[in-house]
């Protein structure tokens, strides 16, 4: 019977989801694409969803303690596996880079300097340098499988989930910039996850001449959209293509000072952690001015790899538009909700306007937090800030080589240099081309000689406002480019591979029952919480004896209290920094798994 009812279920399941949704042959002719889009992913979902709910969960049940099998230990909720990436302050990120905590709160690292919030600044405003070594950093990532392990993450979730097509969207995606922001920063803590303001590019007569696409930055391609040189040339996919793959402007558009207006202009939630693929019933009316509409235009602009979101983080440009995103999203927050309602707003939970992976307190898959935790102030308090993004003056210029200050309409506003043989028409008494001069239309070689001051490479004079119509510096969060000079830390090397050190068991029985060959008998609980002992990964720690603690982090888990609420794990990885020595590993065993069932 059971059977009969899934057969069933699985004929009619196509008619329940497109009896209820939107026509987006209602939606303006340019977003009718990402509209469908939208509406498929949320399809997608809604078909996970369900098929989960008619399948049954798995069952564990733990081994008895030996010499007792009358007490076995409670099932963990879940198997812990803590990694740099989960953490949420300079406290729980220190230990990783090999740092200690210092007067004032500060991580020291090893050889000097210290790791400090990232501040994230447009890519164009980086010192070359500075870009270079972030270019390095991308490229040891790629070679080291990181950065496709990170971008599978995306494609993963890319087309079912909570990841788009709702209001965890925004959400979901700061916890993944976060965490590809800190493997940037385990090879070199000095640098932050940069912006690309598109809305620079866009005054230009043809965006695709940017300095942008050439190979100072992202680098330009054939004629058949293969990115053949600068930093990401031959950058294999996950499709297991050699190049990735751009098709820059042949649909979609770029951010506008008008767009992201029209985003801050928005007063409710509920505009921005939009309902993108509402159903019928839904009482919130489809928001075709929402972010993430205008983030899908920049994606289709780009082309290629970018297009799809099962392909996009094969484009490291991805991560670079994403943080501009976040950057909106932020500065919304910091406009228009006080420092309570930034981390506890979300639109209400209801079912005909987004599928429950949507939902507030569902989990953000795959990630071990709930939706509503991508709202923390801590992500902005402790892990990174933005810089203002890029200003010029009547008297002052953008402080960048790649940008120039347009001034023709009366309204000083930065834009993108453009490329050698680059259109320039409308620029020609302006410094808009990259080691050359606009010549009748396009850029050519020569020298453009400026009447204006010059700002300091990557710096803004602070005595100089921003021009009234463009977006202002955020007090707090958006920092002004310039300042203290900081010291740059020691650089790091760093691999999150599970063959390594990131291998642990969940209770401290779990060696106990591996020497009773549990681990072939009891495959569904041993397999998932006793990889360790059960050889299905390796620690660094492998085979040592006494009282010591596995992971790096047991000092600030302790002080996070997690001796008590995570006592089996903690027992197990964490022995010395809760203070559990001095007694038998039977002891251990027997002892935590009565109070497991407490």
């Amino acid at each position: 019977m059971h059977l009969l009812r899934s057969i069933i279920f699985v004929v009619l399941l196509p008619t329940i989801l497109y009896a209820q949704i939107f026509n987006c042959n209602f939606s303006p002719p340019e977003l009718r694409a990402t509209c469908f889009q939208f509406q498929q992913f949320d399809i997608n979902a809604r078909r996970n969803i369900m098929l989960r709910n008619t399948q049954s969960q798995p069952t564990f049940f733990a081994p008895g303690v030996p010499d007792n099998n009358q007490l076995s230990p409670a099932v963990p909720q879940q198997s812990f596996n803590p990694s740099p990436y989960d953490c949420m302050d300079m406290r729980c990120l220190c230990p990783y880079f090999r740092g200690r905590m210092g007067p004032g709160g500060n991580c020291v690292l090893p050889l000097g300097g210290t790791l400090n919030r990232a501040t994230r600044k447009e890519i164009r405003m980086m010192s070359d340098s500075e870009r270079n070594r972030l270019f390095k950093a991308i490229q040891q990532l790629k070679n080291s499988g990181e950065y496709d392990r990170l971008s599978d993450m995306h494609r993963q979730v890319g087309i079912a989930s909570g990841a788009h097509s709702g209001p965890s969207f925004l959400p979901w995606h700061r916890e993944f910039l976060k965490r590809v922001e800190i493997a940037i920063r385990m090879v070199d803590p000095s640098l932050a996850l940069p912006y690309w303001d598109s809305v620079l590019d866009s005054y230009l007569p043809d965006p695709r001449d940017s300095i942008l696409w050439t190979p100072l930055f992202a680098g330009s391609t054939d004629p058949f959209g293969n990115v053949i040189n600068g930093p990401f040339a031959e950058f294999h996919t996950l499709e297991g293509r050699p190049n990735i793959n751009r098709r820059l402007g042949s649909e979609g558009h770029l951010f506008t000072e008008r767009s992201l207006n029209d985003i801050f202009a928005q007063t409710s939630i509920e505009r921005i952690l939009a309902y993108t693929a509402p159903q019928q019933g839904c009482p919130y009316p489809a928001n075709f001015g929402a972010l993430e509409y205008a983030h899908a235009s920049v994606h289709l602009w780009v082309g290629g790899d970018m297009k799809p979101p099962v392909t996009a983080a094969n484009d490291p440009i991805f991560y670079f538009h994403h943080s501009f995103v976040d950057l909106i999203f932020e500065q919304w927050r910091q406009t228009h909700q006080n420092r309570w309602a930034r981390e506890r707003e979300f639109p209400p939970d209801i079912p005909q306007c987004s599928n429950s992976e949507h939902f507030a307190h569902a989990l953000m898959r795959p990630f071990n937090i709930l939706n509503i935790n991508g709202l923390s102030n801590a992500y902005t308090d402790h892990m990174y800030s933005y810089a203002q993004r890029p200003t010029c003056t009547m008297q002052y210029d953008c402080g960048s080589l790649y940008l120039f200050c347009s001034r023709h309409n009366g309204v000083p506003h930065c834009v993108s240099k453009i490329r050698s043989n680059g259109q320039c028409v409308g620029y020609e008494n302006e410094d808009a081309c990259y080691q050359g001069i606009c010549i009748d239309g396009f850029c050519r070689p020569g020298a453009f000689e400026t009447t204006t001051t010059a700002a300091p490479q990557n710096a803004t004079p602070s005595a100089q406002p921003a021009s009234s119509g463009f977006i202002s510096t955020l007090g707090g969060l958006i920092k002004r480019n310039g300042g203290q000079t900081v010291p740059i830390p020691t650089r790091n090397t760093w691999n999150s591979g599970a063959g390594n050190g990131n291998c642990f068991n969940d209770d401290p029985c779990c060696s106990l029952w591996a020497s009773a060959n549990e681990c072939p008998h009891n495959i569904a609980y041993m397999s998932r919480y006793c990889k360790r002992s059960c050889g299905y990964c390796r620690n660094n720690m492998q085979n040592r004896k006494g009282c010591f603690d596995r992971h790096i982090s047991c000092n600030y888990w302790r002080s996070q209290g997690e001796c008590s609420r995570r006592r089996q794990w903690m027992a197990e990885n964490c022995q010395l920094s809760c203070g559990w020595c001095h007694i038998t590993k039977h002891q251990l065993c027997t002892n935590v798994a009565r109070m497991s069932r407490m």
